[in-house]
């Protein structure tokens, strides 16, 4: 079970500025109460995950991140779903904060739900970037994050695939 958003537990979770989870709890709230928008969905990734970085905050928001998934639409459904699984990448990465010791067994339920949800948007999305950041998603659950990360890192352009850290400008 998530934890509960009226839990004493949120104040001493910090964020990726390193301050309490309040406003991840309000927003949060809001996405229960009244629907999750991907501008609402990108206030909390920013606020746990801020420019790559970890926070205690966002091991909380992964099974809430799931939750809300559960009801609504398939795009919006898929952008939870990749959201909750780059964080389960971005905790696998050596700098990243631990996951809090009472949120472990948490965490680690929701990565099964994860994987679930994320095979089933595979299977039925096949456009280029949904199936890559999927299969991110995917890889982050499945606990090889670093590889969820390289194929996050792909593009498709003019039928060619490239990434940054593959592709060397000549010159």
């Amino acid at each position: 079970m998530p934890l509960p958003l009226d839990d004493a537990r949120w104040l001493s979770l910090k964020t990726a500025y390193a301050m309490p989870a309040t406003d991840v709890v309000e927003w949060l709230e809001t996405a229960y109460r009244s629907g999750i928008t991907r501008e609402l969905l990108g206030e909390i990734i920013n606020e746990i995950q801020h420019q790559g970085d970890t926070s205690e905050a966002m091991y909380a928001a992964v099974p809430h991140l799931l939750a809300l998934s559960e009801g609504c639409g398939q795009e919006m459904a898929n952008d939870l779903i990749v959201g909750a699984g780059l964080i389960c990448a971005a905790s696998q990465s050596e700098a990243a904060i631990p996951c809090p010791a009472d949120l472990t067994v948490e965490l680690e339920l929701s990565k099964k739900i994860g994987r679930k949800l994320a095979i089933e948007q595979l299977a039925n999305d096949h456009e280029f970037d949904n199936f890559k950041y999927l299969l991110a998603a995917l890889a982050g659950f499945s606990g090889h994050g670093r590889f969820g990360r390289i194929i996050e890192g792909f593009d498709f352009f003019e039928n060619q695939f490239h990434h940054t850290l593959l592709d060397v400008a000549a010159g």
